[in-house]
């Protein structure tokens, strides 16, 4: 899979490419919305892991944007303090799970595995 990693903890963002690439996966990072928005339009990309909180442009104004221009773009979003009102919100905008932080890189990967599932047996529940 081609997986943007958007994230403006450079150190969370990298672990995680790192983590994902010997996992197979090809990975992109970039630490900003505006970064991120650039990458979409510019690049193939299977899966984005979105941040939600981020300077100037936040994850939610970030995945309104993709579900515009790429709505078919799984999006998984990162969040470490989302309440449960924010998660329903995100859930609405179209993410296709959400992962709290700080969380262990299998929960990561276990999203990437559901989304092949769905990509795989889009009927499957991915489970």
């Amino acid at each position: 899979m081609e997986i943007l990693i958007v994230d403006d903890e450079p150190q969370v963002a990298e672990v995680l490419a790192r983590s994902l690439s010997r996992q197979g996966h090809r990975t992109t990072v970039a630490h900003s919305g505006p970064e991120a928005l650039d990458r979409l339009g510019s690049q193939p990309l299977d899966a984005m892991f979105l941040d939600v909180s981020m300077p100037g442009m936040n994850g939610l104004d970030v995945m309104a944007e993709v579900k515009r221009l790429k709505p078919g773009l799984a999006v998984v979003v990162i969040t470490g303090h989302a309440t449960d009102d924010e998660i329903d919100r995100i859930k609405a905008l179209g993410a296709v799970d959400v992962i709290q932080k700080p969380s262990a890189l299998t929960n990561y990967h276990r999203a990437i595995e559901r989304l092949g599932a769905k990509k795989l047996y889009p009927d499957a529940n991915g489970s």
